[in-house]
């Protein structure tokens, strides 16, 4: 039998700290988008605003009103997928959820209106459906980081084609060169999508590398001997061409170092801003062109190395322990309207201080396990464990 100590806990506060030269960059845990509990909210205050056209105020009044459900179902998804869940679902939410925003509103109240001879301005409160809004998300296949964040290991060459300079790491991996502006761009836009960059100057291997691994342009089996060497989940690599005062092309391939598999390969193509040599609009056009394949190789990424939807599955609860029928209803109330993924509950045995229930959920006992532990609105303290047979044991103290 396994035991954990439920307690009500503070949800983890991230940190994540960028220096120029990334010396104590190291692996971030990011919090998860499908288990964010009741750190967001259901209901939102917000303001909408209309110009008021040719002294139509009901039309005004309507276009606030339509404005003040788009900027509550916004935050609502905010709060809720946090900021790795939006930047990598943006097309995906502001194209097919964010447009149908009435659809995931449950109701609203008008709370106060007020006007000017120019606009009109309306005070809100609304409630979104959870339900349906899970039903919207899953739709849009929505994408997420399940488990630790990915590691990932950049091997990506930068080549200026008007001095003629190329810098590699691995060509000499044991100088621990210093990391280039493409690699300082790599580092902090897939961090902020959630992914867990490999810092190669805090622990190169003290491994020999065949000559293959140490040339230019690598191969994806090669690419792959670096990912495995440095416990990588991911490897991108590819090359960034610098061209003074006109572009910036670069070109990122990534493999799951797992499956030994491609996942997907991208290109951008990025104008310097003209008539400007400096490397700080370099190093915002490296950005600028990262930033846009990320937004594509990112979501792709996530796909081909996250744990398949282990669909619905009967977890059998046994509640011990309890002082009166409220805990239960409570317990029962706090499922339902708490935990995302719960389809039912249903009570199957009762007697003097314990009630058993079967609840129907979306993912295993441990996900379950996991998402409750971790939910500060839990309604009492217990010492939760489970049976060699699988069944949930909570015991409320």
């Amino acid at each position: 039998m396994t035991h954990h100590v439920l307690r009500p806990s503070l949800a983890n506060v991230l940190v994540g700290f960028y220096c120029i030269f990334f010396i104590s960059l190291s692996n971030v845990s990011f919090s998860k988008a499908e288990t964010r509990g009741k750190d967001y909210k259901t209901e939102i205050l917000v303001i909408g605003s209309s110009l008021i056209v040719d002294g139509n105020i009901a039309l005004a009044r309507e276009a606030a009103i339509s404005e003040a459900l788009v900027k509550g179902v916004e935050e609502y998804l905010t709060q809720r997928l946090g900021d790795q869940g939006m930047i990598n679902n943006f097309p995906r939410l502001i194209h097919e959820i964010i447009p149908r925003a009435r659809e995931q509103v449950e109701n609203f109240h008008i709370l106060a209106e007020d006007q000017t001879d120019k606009d009109y301005k309306i005070l809100v409160r609304l409630r979104v459906n959870e339900k349906v809004m899970e039903e919207k998300l899953r739709d849009i296949d929505l994408i997420v980081i399940k488990g630790p964040p990915l590691k990932i290991l950049f091997l990506v060459s930068q080549i200026q084609l008007f001095g003629g300079k190329i810098s590699y790491w691995w060509r000499e991996p044991e100088s621990s060169a210093g990391l280039t502006s493409t690699e300082l761009a790599l580092h902090r836009v897939f961090q902020e999508r959630g992914f867990s960059p490999i810092n190669r100057l805090l622990s190169v291997p003290e491994e020999t590398y065949s000559s293959e691994m140490k040339i230019l342009d690598l191969s994806d089996e090669s690419a792959a001997s670096w990912g495995r060497l440095f416990s990588a989940d991911v490897v991108i690599h590819g090359r960034c061409e610098i061209l003074k005062g006109e572009v910036v092309y670069i070109i990122l391939s990534a493999l799951d170092i797992k499956n030994g598999i491609m996942i997907s390969q991208d290109s951008q193509t990025e104008k310097i801003e003209e008539g400007s040599d400096g490397i700080d609009q370099i190093m915002q056009s490296i950005e600028r062109a990262i930033n846009k394949v990320a937004i594509r190789l990112g979501p792709e990424i996530i796909k081909a190395t996250g744990t398949p939807d282990i669909g619905i599955n009967q977890l059998k609860i046994t509640l011990t322990g309890m002082r009166g029928f409220k805990q239960f209803r409570d317990f029962r109330d706090f499922l339902k309207g708490d935990i995302l993924g719960v389809k039912s509950v249903i009570q199957t045995r009762v007697s003097s201080n314990s009630i058993s229930i079967s609840v129907e959920f979306s993912g295993n006992s441990e996900k379950f396990l996991d998402t409750i532990l971790g939910h500060k609105g839990f309604p009492f303290q217990a010492d939760v464990s489970k049976t060699e047979e699988g069944e949930i044991i909570i015991d409320i103290k």
